[in-house]
């Protein structure tokens, strides 16, 4: 079976192909992004593949999307084509990791009081502030997490042990109460407005896009918002009027609107000026982008291939349907 390999390769991704050649010794690598090789594989290695390119890919059977999200792909025609997509889930703990560490420094102002302190700017008790000025434990919380995945139920298992209340958003009807999860919800309306703290995991899709509304974050009053979704899960000029009018409590994104490219690189995240605002906190989509994260992905990935060769079905699927 011939790949071809059209993401961004590193050391361990040579380690781990190195091994699956070792177990599957008629199996062959691609790795020019030419029309030719497009023509010759039955398999993708990669999350980033046109309609244009599709079209030479007349063999193709398989993609392998190395990290979760696919709504960058031609679903459409894949799914006429009845070709499989397989995304990877390894990196979630680590999202999860990385969506908890914002929330913490967001209640607990940690990046505001540092960078008042590197100006001999105090807070506390040691000029007088009132302690309801000073930073919120996050323990005790009423966590609302939508999108309820290897992200979500990994942020739900690393915040239980701070006696948080841990509610979910599902689309369908369970008869069971997931693990770490203190109520199920199946109304988005519900569930934002019975949490303090809100997490949103979800992929981006026809029906997610824009679910956090401008009406919605009108009424997000005193209430905290960690994205590490997709950034157009949120309606953008709302977010920011929600920040202006102080309607949010506070906001960290590790997910944007805006997103560099090779011709601009030095690109605003956003087109409205949220990192104006003290209660903010700014991370550049890296939540899958560590050493623990990546390898992770990879090693999802390798198993996912290892399965459809032997089995001819990769362990994770995408529902052409359900766009993730």
């Amino acid at each position: 079976m011939k790949f071809l390999f059209l993401h961004k390769f590193n050391s361990y991704w040579e380690e781990k192909i190195s091994e699956l050649k070792k177990d599957f010794p008629d199996i062959e690598i691609l790795f020019a992004k030419e029309k030719n090789n497009f023509e010759k594989v039955e398999g993708i290695i990669g999350g980033f593949i046109t309609e244009e390119e599709l079209k030479y890919a007349k063999n193709l059977r398989v993609i392998f999307v190395p990290f979760a999200g696919v709504e960058q792909l031609p679903l459409n025609e894949l799914k006429k084509r009845n070709i499989v997509v397989s995304n990877a889930h390894g990196n979630g703990k680590f999202v999860a990791e990385r969506a908890v560490s914002m929330a913490l420094a967001l209640l607990g102002k940690i990046v505001y009081f540092h960078n008042d302190l590197k100006n001999g700017i105090w807070h506390g008790f040691t000029v007088g502030e009132s302690i309801h000025d000073s930073w919120i434990s996050i323990q005790g919380k009423k966590i609302g997490i939508l999108g309820f995945g290897a992200i979500g139920q990994n942020i739900a298992k690393f915040l239980k042990p701070f006696d948080t209340k841990i509610y979910v958003l599902k689309n369908n009807k369970i008869d069971y109460l997931p693990e770490n999860v203190d109520r199920v919800y199946y109304d988005i309306d519900e569930i934002l407005k019975d949490s303090e703290i809100i997490f949103l995991t979800l992929p981006l899709t026809d029906k997610t896009y824009e679910i956090i509304n401008k009406e919605r974050l009108m009424n997000l009053k005193n209430k905290y918002l960690i994205n590490v979704g997709r950034g157009k899960l949120i309606n953008e000029e709302g977010l920011y009027l929600s920040l202006k009018n102080n309607i949010l409590k506070g906001v960290a994104l590790d997910v944007w609107f805006n997103y560099p490219t090779p011709e601009n690189k030095n690109i605003m995240p956003s087109n409205y000026p949220i990192w104006e605002f003290d209660n903010v906190i700014l991370s550049p989509h890296v939540g899958g982008y560590s050493y623990h994260a990546t390898t992770a992905g990879i090693d999802y990935t390798i198993d996912n291939i290892r399965n459809f060769i032997k089995y001819g079905e990769p362990l994770s699927k995408v529902d052409f349907d359900k766009k993730y």
